[in-house]
């Protein structure tokens, strides 16, 4: 279990979707009633999974292209703007926080660690997430990819997260499940850590991080290992 002694890091940011919370059931969902609207079949959850990561919009290209004609630039806005539209008005119907996610951010908060979010998941639907699992009052920055001008794997998203908690690239490490949350905490140079359990879309081992969790409850013991203190 997370000890609330010796935190190694002034800050930590977390990707959210395959890292905090299991959201493919709701955001397959929400994909699956635009998709039904245009007559089209519904996507798996495994499908869904490989197309979660990189935004809202890149979902729905990803989807259009999977179940039939890619569309035009207007058939996708169309389409983003009624899944943007569902999955704020059920944001959590099926979706969970990981084990061991709440005790871990309660120790954190408690020892005075800034934290914060990094995600690509769009502004419309994060807010009502975050309210919906009671994650809401954890995180003194959420950081939506399409509320900044460079978003992951582009490090310069994770830069700005540092920043605006007031910490620095030394001082901060980031938490995350797939290739853009590591990718992009390698570019901006900040320690990583990644779970096991999300949606990254190649074996985990692969990503680069400095460490590797099956679980929560193993957080901090990895967060001081990577810092290089014992």
């Amino acid at each position: 279990m997370t000890d609330t002694a010796n935190q190694p890091f002034e800050a930590l940011i977390f990707d959210l979707d395959g890292t905090l919370i299991d959201s493919a059931p709701d955001v397959r969902a929400s994909v699956n009633r635009v998709l039904a609207g245009l007559g089209r079949r519904e996507l798996t959850l495994e499908e869904t999974k490989d197309m979660v990561g990189w935004g809202g919009r890149v979902l729905i290209v990803k989807a259009l292209a999977l179940t039939g004609n890619a569309g035009t630039d207007e058939d996708i806005d169309k389409g983003l703007e009624g899944f943007l539209s569902t999955y704020a008005a059920h944001p959590a119907d099926h979706t969970y926080v990981f084990p061991g996610v709440i005790q871990a951010l309660e120790v954190f908060r408690s020892a005075g660690v800034k934290l914060g979010i990094c995600t690509n998941k769009p502004t419309a639907t994060t807010p009502p997430v975050l309210q919906a699992l009671g994650l809401d009052g954890f995180f003194d920055v959420i950081s939506c990819g399409d509320a900044v001008p460079h978003k992951k794997p582009d490090g310069r998203h994770i830069e700005l997260v540092v920043e605006q908690l007031g910490a620095t690239i030394e001082t901060a490490a980031m938490v995350g499940d797939s290739e853009s949350d590591i990718t992009a905490a390698i570019n901006a140079g900040v320690k990583s850590v990644a779970v096991t359990f999300g949606y990254a879309h190649v074996p985990v081992g692969e990503l680069g991080a400095d460490a590797l969790i099956d679980h929560f409850d193993d957080l901090g013991a990895a967060l001081v290992k990577i810092s290089g203190t014992r």
